[in-house]
């Protein structure tokens, strides 16, 4: 038997973050809330590694794309998505370009697409780990 998915899921808004957890209830997954990027930096610091992280572009203290440089800096083998309501599109294009995103969900998103994206960079995180465990 695998281990869930751990996912660290970002957003300042409770209802949010109760609908992604209802999303993926029929998916194996052991997932994380965090209602700020700082709240979501000190839970990596913290706990066992996360394989995806999700979070909101607007957080309180830092922006989601700033808060997911941040989470590919420190832990490279992690995944991200960005939720967006509203975003500024060069800066979301030039984090997709870098790697540092797999994708930009938006605003209301369909439950099958978020689970089809959450598999997607479970593989993603997967391959990074190996990579990383591999000699060269």
């Amino acid at each position: 038997m695998s281990e869930p998915i751990r996912i660290l899921c970002v957003d300042d808004e409770v209802n949010i973050l109760n609908v992604i957890r209802r999303q993926l209830c029929d998916l194996d997954v052991e997932l994380h809330p965090a209602l700020s990027a700082e709240e979501g930096l000190r839970f990596l610091m913290h706990t066992q590694p996360v394989q995806v992280v999700i979070s909101d572009y607007r957080l309180p203290g830092m922006n989601g794309i700033d808060f997911l440089k941040k989470v590919a800096t420190e832990w490279p083998a992690v995944t991200g998505i960005l939720l967006s309501g509203f975003a500024d599109l060069e800066v979301v294009q030039d984090a997709l370009e870098q790697g540092r995103l797999l994708a930009v969900l938006h605003k209301p998103w369909k439950a099958e697409e978020l689970q089809k994206l959450i598999s997607e960079a479970a593989g993603r995180s997967a391959k990074r780990t190996s990579s990383e465990v591999e000699p060269s």
